[in-house]
């Protein structure tokens, strides 16, 4: 891939995870304003959540991630 095509691919990741994001803040603005500790989530809440995941796991694949995850340590 060039580097314009990186930056390109890099682009809509970013923006796809913008919408997502933007989208499931929407979300859980609206549940919120729900009485009560106990919400259950709905197909489309899950779908929007798999979304995020999925557009932030694109991103970090184009770009790597921005610091490695500490790994748990081992008995």
């Amino acid at each position: 891939m060039t580097a314009g095509a990186v930056k390109a691919a890099l682009a809509r990741a970013q923006a796809s995870l913008d919408q997502a994001r933007t989208e499931l803040d929407a979300a859980m603005l609206s549940l919120a304003s729900i009485d009560g500790d106990t919400v259950m989530a709905n197909a489309e809440l899950v779908a929007l959540l798999l979304r995020v995941v999925t557009a932030r796991r694109s991103l970090e694949d184009l770009a790597g991630p921005a610091s490695p995850s500490p790994q748990p340590a081992r008995n």
